[in-house]
């Protein structure tokens, strides 16, 4: 990059910044299609691959009694539970083709549909040269609007344009969550501050971490939160 190309970029950088965030999260032109993707009971997908491997990560609402499974190239994987609850599950599916698209879907332990179907692809063989592969990269996603951050809808809108490049992976990078508990400065406008204890109440430390429920993780708050 040179100079010329630098200060373009800053100036452009410079412009956004003083744009109000709500123009960031009117609607796009032409919607994605994975805009209208039909989420069912899933609250959070996480996405791993490799060239031969897939690991996804979800969460579902209400929770689930039984082990979901994920259906991929002809092959069912059973859900591994990862909290005490039902809500977190993980999906390991090895052995696959390197540089394939596959059709992925989660079904209950009846096989009943939890969201609708959607593609991820693996990466090409180790040993290939692509002609091309694009990745997007993103840093600090940002922490609860009512600290201060960008709404989720103007990070959704982002997040959204920059997938319209149709990238072949992305790396998210950097802090996901700001909320600060015990930092000597951060805390006190984060995790420690008086709008996020009226959120989410104060953190117990001394509550087991897997099998207690959940009133006991969290101390009660003025707003009647556990």
């Amino acid at each position: 990059m040179d100079r010329r190309e630098f200060l373009a970029g800053g100036f452009g950088a410079t412009i956004l910044a003083g744009l109000p965030a709500e123009l960031f999260a009117q609607p796009a032109r032409a919607p994605l299609t994975a805009a209208s993707w039909d989420t069912g009971r899933v609250q959070h997908l996480l996405p791993a691959v490799s060239d031969t491997r897939i690991l996804i990560k979800a969460s579902f609402s209400p929770r689930l009694a039984g082990a979901p499974r994920l259906r991929l190239g002809g092959r069912s994987v059973a859900g591994r539970m990862t909290d005490t609850r039902g809500e977190f599950w993980q999906f390991h599916a090895d052995g696959l083709q390197p540089g394939r698209r596959y059709s992925l879907s989660l079904v209950s332990a009846t096989g009943t549909p939890l969201c609708e179907p959607w593609p991820l692809s693996t990466f090409p063989a180790r040993d290939s040269r692509p002609e091309r592969f694009r990745l997007l990269i993103f840093t600090c996603a940002g922490g609860h609007e009512r600290l201060g951050f960008l709404p989720t809808a103007v990070r959704r809108r982002l997040l959204r344009r920059a997938l319209s490049y149709e990238p072949q992976a992305m790396v998210a990078n950097g802090d996901h969550v700001y909320w600060d508990l015990l930092s000597p400065q951060g805390s006190r406008v984060l995790g420690a501050s008086p709008e996020a204890i009226s959120i989410s109440g104060t953190f117990n430390r001394s509550a087991a971490v897997f099998g207690a429920a959940m009133g006991e993780c969290r101390v009660e708050n003025a707003a009647g939160v556990n």
